[in-house]
């Protein structure tokens, strides 16, 4: 826990031109990870994306398997669970 005011530091000569670049790279990781983020945010929504016409083509070929057996609703299920 902080106790008092912090005091604030002046940088000067090297330490300073050191101090801009942390600061700089500092910027720079926050964009990055924001960049991360947002594309991780995407990846996940085409994933989904994917997996639901995987899952929507599974249901049409099983379907149109079944109508091309020829056999009724009924004979289909007592096949299956046997």
């Amino acid at each position: 826990m902080p106790r008092g005011k912090r005091a604030e530091i002046n940088y000067t000569g090297k330490a300073a031109k050191v101090h801009e670049r942390v600061l700089k790279l500092e910027e720079e990781l926050k964009t990055a990870k924001a960049e991360l983020k947002a594309a991780y945010k995407e990846q996940l929504k085409e994933e989904k994306e994917a997996a639901k016409r995987a899952k929507e083509e599974e249901k049409e070929k099983l379907l149109k398997a079944f109508e091309e057996s020829g056999k009724s609703i009924d004979e289909v299920l007592e096949m299956l669970n046997k």
